[in-house]
């Protein structure tokens, strides 16, 4: 990721504009695709390149699973014909009767029996099926710049097209000029690869590609098997001049209007609006209002891509109305309340889904940094959304001690009949009342109710390492390929499970110095329950143990290190914890798998790596008007400047002069006092952030 002023004819993979790079624009580079950033009208944020790079990744992981769930398919249905296609139904016997005049019809069997013996078999083309994958098509309901869109017709395989759409005109404007500098618009087809043409039976040669000599029929044979070098000395793909990865294809089409609108107009089985196998949903802030367009577009087997940055929403203590009203569930005050606020995305998607006869597949699920991504397959089958109840429901939260207690809306009973069938019935599941359940087992607090939210994995460990080894054969395509890696490991070794628990919010809870983290995972082991990492937080750890066996980890380190029942509060849910009797045998021996540490490349939980980090302002169409309002004060002082220095080549009176300076004296008076508010409301969101 770089941003320049560098002329447009210098900047590789690009194809050099007409008019060389616009005025008041700089480049932006990822991978090898280069956009030009407008000073406004067109939202990037630089910090999602991540993001970014992470999409292309499991985007090629999902279309290399989805080829060979394909082809398995087409074996199979080959096999049951015999390796070859079906016969075409021919015509009926009068027609043939008709077009023949009845001679061959009525012919004598047995002469067409010997003549059918004497037939010698000719050669010809083989009849033997291969397997073609189809291409995909990829939409972007909210494309900004087009940066990801063109990244994805450049590094994604097998892809068609890539529909870009946008609301805002200028937005669409600088779309359509980045698109055709990267030269993956869509009437510009890349080059395919050289035909190598086959040698006649006769035994003929055929030219070599210099045109030289002539290539014997062995040769052209093992020059069409050598396996061609995707690789380059330098350890990179190679590509061609528009910087495409080996086998892309895809180009760009852009489309300037309203994303459900368009999402809307794609969900015909077939046809010209037919549905796309890929949408990808990145908005600024929530991704409610686009839910439900977004997987009626959406063909079996495809993947949805969504990003929700809204986590004051989600993941906050404040606005539990607005979480239910956009996601239909409230959020959890809990330490584990960012895996929460990711069951409470998949809870909306998972009902959205239901409605249309459509379920869903949680492939991978991350809260990074101030926003949440999610990739997810959909697929129709009417007796799978009736499995959605079992995977729903709520969770009560002790507000001491955090512990929790889900609470599904429905429970499968199988039952094997007299011949051996087992048949599934649907119940639904007994729950606490209002009156009844209220209060903490464990240290008698009080709990508190969340959700509904989604209750099954959040994670496919299979996908997760299927990632890991495409980014790991191609590890300097991606720039922010350790944190890729970090993240992947996490969610490849992560419990399905809900939440997890940190070993200083649990020493808290009794008032006792917190333990090493190997400490507890060995108790934890030596006791058969399984461990994990939690992706959501550092030093999180996930378990299947129930919470009545963390607690007695600690009155077991409480015999060694006696806590001080004179310092708690009486009355405090603390006393209740630290009397309870044990249930449980604990046993700190050391066990050789209770560590969790890094043994690679990876970076599990990156730190912020530049100073005001976080997300960017959202993106404002501003028409300039020096001596009018102001509402983006910083670049307009700068252009009133200009205007200023530019009035100095032209001779003009005391009067002009002094207006020209008041005006920007007003500007930068307006400035200061817009600057110092948006500082103290930033302070204010930063406190409650900090809070949380």
């Amino acid at each position: 990721m770089s941003t320049s002023t560098t002329p447009s004819s210098e900047i590789p993979y690009t194809v050099p504009l007409k008019d060389g790079i616009p005025k008041g624009h700089t480049t932006h580079t990822e991978s090898t695709t280069t956009i030009f950033l407008p000073k406004e009208g067109a939202f990037l944020n630089p910090v999602q390149h991540y993001n970014r790079d992470m999409s292309v990744a499991v985007i090629r992981a999902w279309n290399e699973l989805r080829k060979e769930e394909q082809e398995t398919k087409f074996r199979n249905k080959l096999a049951k014909t015999g390796g070859v296609p079906k016969k075409k139904k021919g015509k009926s016997k009068e027609a043939a009767k008709e077009e023949g005049g009845g001679e061959k019809a009525a012919a004598d069997p047995e002469t067409l029996a010997e003549n059918s013996l004497n037939e010698q078999p000719t050669a010809g083309p083989s009849t033997e099926r291969k397997f073609r994958p189809p291409s995909i098509n990829i939409l972007e309901a909210l494309a900004a710049t087009g940066l990801r869109s063109i990244r994805y017709a450049k590094e994604i395989p097998n892809v068609k097209f890539v529909l870009a759409n946008d609301l805002s005109p200028s937005a669409c404007e600088a779309m359509r000029r980045n698109v055709e500098f990267n030269g993956v618009g869509e009437y510009s087809l890349p080059p395919r690869q050289p035909w190598v043409p086959k040698s006649a039976e006769n035994g003929d040669t055929s030219k070599a590609e210099n045109g030289d000599e002539p290539m014997k029929e062995e040769e052209q044979v093992k020059k069409a098997e050598e396996p061609k070098q995707l690789i380059g000395e330098d350890g990179l793909e190679i590509k061609d001049k528009v910087g495409r990865r080996p086998g892309c294809r895809g180009r760009v089409k852009i489309n300037e209007g309203d994303a459900c609108a368009f999402m809307y107009s794609h969900r015909s089985p077939i046809g010209p609006s037919s549905r796309v196998d890929v949408v990808d949903l990145d908005p600024y802030g929530t991704a409610a209002p686009f839910i439900d367009a977004a997987i009626g577009s959406i063909s079996d087997g495809g993947l949805l891509a969504i990003t929700c940055t809204d986590l004051a929403v989600l993941a906050g203590q404040q606005y539990p109305e607005k979480c239910y009203s956009n996601y239909g569930g409230t959020n959890v005050h809990a330490e584990y309340t960012h895996e929460a606020a990711l069951r409470l995305v998949l809870h909306s998607l998972a009902t959205c889904a239901a409605r249309y006869g459509r379920y869903i597949t949680p492939l991978l699920s991350f809260s990074i940094d101030f926003y949440v991504r999610l990739f997810v397959r959909i697929n129709t089958g009417p007796e799978q959304v009736k499995r959605v109840a079992s995977k729903s429901g709520v969770v009560f939260t002790c507000n001491f001690c955090e512990s929790s207690v889900t609470q599904p809306f429905g429970r499968i009973v199988e039952r094997e009949t007299s011949k051996g069938v087992v048949r599934e019935t649907f119940k639904t599941h007994a729950g606490p009342t209002p009156k009844n359940g209220s209060n903490c087992e464990e240290c008698g607090g009080t709990m508190h109710l969340g959700g509904p939210l989604w209750l099954g994995p959040i994670q496919d460990p299979t996908f997760a390492k299927r990632v890991i080894t495409e980014i790991s054969a191609q590890e300097k395509e991606y720039k922010t390929f350790p944190r890729m890696l970090g993240m992947l490991s996490l969610a490849a070794q992560e419990l399905p499970d809900p939440f997890f628990f940190t070993a200083n919010r649990i020493a808290k809870s009794v008032h006792l110095p917190s333990l090493p983290l190997n400490k507890i995972l060995s108790a934890l082991l030596n006791a058969g329950y399984k461990v994990s990492r939690s992706h959501a937080q550092a030093g999180a750890i996930k378990t299947n143990a129930p919470r009545s066996f963390i607690y007695d980890i600690l009155r077991e380190e409480a015999k060694t290190n006696p806590i001080r029942i004179d310092k708690i509060a009486e009355g405090s849910p603390a006393r209740v914890l630290i009397a309870k009797a044990m249930t449980h045998t604990i046993d700190f021996t050391p066990h050789p798998d209770a560590s969790l540490e890094r043994t690679g490349k990876e970076t599990f939980y990156q730190i912020n790596p530049l100073p005001n980090w976080g997300p960017a302002p959202r993106a404002k169409s501003i028409q300039v008007n020096v001596t009018g309002p102001v509402k983006d004060n910083k670049r307009k002082v700068e252009e009133a400047l200009e205007n200023a220095m530019d009035s100095k080549k032209v001779k003009v009176d005391g009067t002009e002069s002094e207006a020209i300076r008041g005006s920007v004296e007003g500007i930068e008076i307006d400035s200061k006092d817009e600057v110092l508010q948006g500082e103290n409301q930033g302070g204010q969101e930063e406190e409650e952030m900090m809070n949380l």
